[in-house]
């Protein structure tokens, strides 16, 4: 069965644009849509998400950043060959609101990152401290969306794996990138335990909605910005 592997839809994508390698298939393609690009690979199947080909998808999308609007699919949506034109129409209504919603617009990721030693593997059960931690990351978190001055963002606590223990995620215009960083930056000096370091700029993956797929690859988690290999 054909399918199309599909990354993302792109308004104004620039004149220079260049696709790197694709996940399936032997290349990314464009198709138009309207005013509209779509980018995908044709394929007959699609692998498990594995960190490779999780970096190989977000690698074709985040190679579309500098497009007017994008709207980032995520790992593994795929329709079949024949159905890609129905399944679009049908959509084009919520993508045209998700590429208004995200339009000239990126996504930057927060990460809080603990510096005390990693706790054992197996640590008591401390419901006190947990909470006390939890609060103390909520009031960093609170901070810096109030010195970021947004109103599209998004809170996730990361659980007590790695030193990764929770990251905010912002939608913001590109051009308000130098801005942003500089409005955060005191928060970041004054964090006690705990270290905030931006990450991104990436695509509005956490800004977008998760469209209605009819033939799906094998599950895989969404992209999650706050662990994002290309961060450091």
């Amino acid at each position: 069965m054909l399918l199309q592997y599909l990354y993302a839809v792109v308004e104004g994508l620039p004149p220079g644009w260049r696709p790197p390698p694709p996940v399936v298939g032997e290349r990314v393609e464009r198709h138009s849509l309207t005013g509209l690009v779509i980018l995908g690979s044709a394929a007959s199947t699609v692998p498990p998400a594995t960190p490779t080909t999780l970096a190989l998808h977000h690698d074709v999308v985040a190679s579309a950043l500098d497009a007017d609007g994008l709207v980032p699919f995520r790992y593994g949506t795929v329709v079949r060959a024949a159905d890609v034109d129905g399944w679009l129409t049908r959509e084009r209504p919520a993508l045209d609101g998700a590429l208004a919603s995200v339009r000239g617009c990126v996504e930057m990721s927060i990460k809080l990152l603990r510096l005390d030693a990693a706790p054992p593997a197996a640590p008591p059960v401390d419901a006190a401290r947990d909470a006390a931690d939890e609060r103390h990351l909520r009031e960093l978190a609170d901070q810096i969306v109030e010195r970021a001055a947004l109103a599209q963002w998004r809170y996730r606590p990361a659980g007590t794996a790695g030193n990764v223990v929770a990251s905010v995620s912002f939608l913001l215009p590109r051009a308000e990138l130098a801005d942003f960083l500089a409005r955060i930056a005191p928060v970041a000096s004054r964090a006690v335990g705990v270290a905030v370091v931006p990450t991104g700029p990436w695509p509005a993956y956490s800004f977008v909605p998760a469209f209605d797929r009819p033939l799906l690859a094998p599950a895989a988690a969404p992209i999650d910005r706050a662990a994002d290999r290309r961060a450091g």
